[in-house]
């Protein structure tokens, strides 16, 4: 993925939220998160980037390619499933 609107977009899209519900956990208006992630509102606050992220079930980090946060929240969860699982087997 090329830039932090592609994995913002694709953390709403696997959220399988509607747009309605991810802008008003957010604290915006359903316009305000498509032209966010469309682009259309070219330089959006960080704290609105970060209340859609939350909205999403996504960290932050991940949205913005932080280098201590190589994962998503759903590999984060996978991998704590096979933590879990490899712990139950190997006590």
């Amino acid at each position: 993925m090329r830039d932090w609107r592609e994995r913002l977009r694709l953390a709403v899209d696997l959220s399988e939220k509607k747009y309605s519900a991810i802008a008003w956990e957010a604290g915006i208006t359903p316009t305000t998160l498509s032209r966010v992630l469309t682009g259309a509102h070219a330089r959006p606050g960080f704290e609105t980037v970060a209340r859609i992220a939350h909205a999403a079930g996504e960290h932050v980090g991940w949205i913005l390619r932080e280098p201590r946060a190589p994962l998503s929240a759903e590999e984060t969860e996978r991998m704590r499933e096979i933590g879990a699982f490899l712990a139950s087997r190997f006590p």
